[in-house]
């Protein structure tokens, strides 16, 4: 390459990082970027164009690029700070539509949950359950409705209110990546909740005759006829919000009581619902960025407002614990911390903000282009073990939409042929719940013999296996420079052979069984990538395979660490949510409920199970590459081909 030829290539994304070392306010992410990016590019000037004034300019660049991000580098105390003084609340008015969305939400879903009581006074004992109801109304009768609060003692119920708290507002948090539904639905579910609960106590109060005193009479008259404007007065509802305000009853005690705490936690919860719709909303409006793009830059933004909650909870917890239980403590002192919880909240979240983003706004662009130039990566090179993993991310991460779409296609198309075989749904699967039993029921998926289903069955399994081999190759020949080699029937039918001895091993129970399918998994995923790709022979891979055990299942067992968190996090937690919420809107008899949630449940196990066996599809790939190299030095026989073909005349090649 020529030094004119060199300059001319890069010399816009040179002047981008000019550009970008200029601002007075920096990105981080950016700055590494840039920095990495220059070395780069110093390092070919300096192989290349060693006497050229292009390695000077790049040298310098690359030296500006080292100051900005390790000059005067704060201590992590000044780090902290800032993230509460200027970053969250800068964050929280960059995205006060989504809060206020939220806010919305919860709102309008408390007066349906008071409107719902009103029409059915048995919607209570639905929503906060027979027991609780139960309770309450025996607490009520007996002059303590707050007693529930002094059941428990002081340091167990404020920690295990505290962790509660979080995990509800995390749950409603996670669930906003499924494009903002699950954070609105958690909204809805804990605002008609919320409204149920303080009806209920308002329900139970005694206003037939609030005893009011002449001049507070008049004076509530007055107001009446000024708000109406001479017309129908509203003398009764201001007698009673006065009667509620000052006399003793059942509702004005819930609402001194409830609200130490729940000022705190509620804000807290809508807070979280909007982090959530925040992350969610990246893939719903990604603007002129990629929606993985505006994702990663959502979730980053929601992160931070979802940080921003966990002392609020933290404090909530411990007044829930310490100070609710207080009961006698004088009303005016109670509603007095109250309002100020409820404005502490509003000054910091709606008021400190703008007084934040006043001081000036980041020029960052809306949009910052990538200065990474898009090259595919070789296949055929020696990688490590770690490298072979990021490598298999990267493939993942660079095709996510594909990735998912192709997942939630297989899974569809397999569900609706496995339960066509015959049998009542409900008893189509036997699924478990404990810890580990995520990996009984991948199994019970495909499992055919000793399950009373029939030999075409294992058919089914089999082109399941060929759908996600196909669709985890499509994924490789995107990322890397892995050329497609030309379609043949034989090869179809190679990989088709070992998608069928695959479906073969998992036809069988027993501990034997399960021993051979462990220790061929790795070899048979292996060859159907060779046999695809036109790599090696299958004595080649056999031996390949287990004279390298500790790499092939090194990665078996990694994607597997790395994968149960979310298969986890999926299984337990937003699963439950979902199920939970499907039951409470739709009403039908237990064996359509037993045979809806099985289905379900088969379409989740088997999403997830594609997402999985994808992931050891290309990192047997990787691996198969990386081998490969070590044995025939493919690569660097073409290196050492092309060293003759080049001569440098003062830094400039001819050709």
């Amino acid at each position: 390459m020529r030094e004119t030829d060199f300059i001319e290539r890069n010399k816009d994304k040179w002047e981008r990082y000019e550009e970008a070392l200029k601002r007075s306010d920096q990105d981080p992410e950016l700055l590494s970027e840039l920095y990495v990016h220059t070395t780069d590019d110093l390092s070919i000037s300096r192989t290349f164009f060693p006497n050229r004034s292009v390695r000077v300019y790049l040298n310098g660049l690359a030296q500006r690029t080292f100051l900005r991000i390790y000059r005067g580098r704060r201590g992590e105390l000044s780090r902290f700070l800032t993230f509460w003084t200027d970053e969250l609340p800068r964050t929280v008015y960059h995205n006060r539509l989504p809060l206020a969305i939220a806010l919305a939400v919860f709102l309008l879903s408390m007066l349906i949950g008071i409107l719902s009581y009103r029409i059915d006074p048995d919607f209570a004992e639905m929503i906060l359950g027979a027991d609780y109801v139960r309770m309450t109304e025996a607490n009520i009768a007996d002059g303590d409705p707050m007693a529930v609060y002094g059941s428990q003692d002081e340091f167990g119920m404020a920690l295990h209110i505290t962790l509660n708290n979080l995990f509800v507002a995390l749950l409603t948090f996670v669930v906003g990546a499924f494009f903002c539904v699950g954070s609105i639905v958690m909204l809805v579910r804990n605002g008609v909740m919320l409204g149920v609960f303080q009806y209920f106590f308002y329900a139970r109060g005694d206003y037939s005759a609030p005893e009011l005193d002449p001049a507070t009479g008049w004076l509530l008259r007055g107001l009446s006829w000024l708000l109406t404007a001479g017309g129908d007065g509203l003398e009764r509802v201001f007698a009673t919000a006065f009667y509620l305000a000052s006399g003793s009853d059942v509702f004005r005690e819930s609402l001194l009581t409830i609200w130490i705490h729940g000022a705190l936690e509620i804000s807290s919860i809508v807070i979280a619902g909007g982090a959530g719709i925040t992350m969610g909303s990246g893939l719903l409006f990604p603007d002129t960025l990629t929606r993985l793009q505006a994702f990663g830059r959502s979730a980053r933004a929601g992160i931070k407002i979802m940080l921003g909650t966990v002392p609020l909870f933290i404090v909530a917890g411990f007044l829930e614990g310490y100070v609710t239980r207080q009961t006698d403590l004088p009303d005016g002192l109670r509603f007095a911390f109250i309002l100020f919880c409820f404005l502490f909240v509003g000054w910091y979240y709606i008021v400190y903000p703008r007084t934040v983003a006043k001081r000036g706004e980041p020029s960052l662009p809306a949009g910052r282009v990538s200065v990474v130039e898009s090259r595919p990566r070789k296949f055929w090179t020696i990688r490590s073990t770690g490298e072979q993993l990021s490598l298999t991310f990267a493939v993942l991460r660079n095709n996510l939409g594909r990735l998912l779409s192709g997942a939630l296609l297989l899974a569809l198309v397999y569900c609706l042929l496995s339960f066509s075989f015959g049998g009542p749904a409900e008893y189509r699967y036997q699924f478990v719940a404990y810890l580990f039993g995520d990996f009984e029921n991948f199994y019970e998926l495909t499992a055919s013999f000793g399950r009373g289903r029939a030999l075409s069955f294992s058919v089914l399994v089999a082109l399941g296996f060929y759908g996600m081999f196909r669709l985890a190759l499509d994924l490789l020949y995107r990322y890397t420079d892995l050329v497609p080699t030309a379609r043949s029937s034989a090869r179809e039918l190679r990989l088709l052979a070992v998608c069928g001895l695959l479906a073969l091993g998992l036809s069988f129970s027993g501990a034997a069984v399960a021993l051979v399918v462990f220790l061929t998994f790795p070899f048979l995923v292996t060859l159907g990538v060779s046999g695809y790709i036109g790599g090696p022979s299958p004595a080649g891979v056999f031996r390949m395979t287990y004279t390298n055990l500790a790499v092939s299942y090194g990665l078996f067992f990694l994607i597997i660490l790395v994968a149960f968190p979310l298969i986890y996090l999926l299984d337990t937690v937003i699963g439950q949510f979902f199920f939970a919420f499907l039951d409470w809107i739709v009403y039908t008899d237990a064996s359509t409920i037993d045979a809806r949630n099985v289905v379900l449940q088969a379409f989740c196990y088997y999403f997830l199970f594609v997402l999985v066996f994808c992931s050891w599809v290309v990192a047997f790939a990787a691996s198969l590459g990386t081998l490969q190299e070590i044995e025939t030095a493919a690569e660097l026989r073409q290196s050492i081909q092309k060293l003759g073909r080049k001569r440098r005349l003062r830094g400039m090649e001819r050709e």
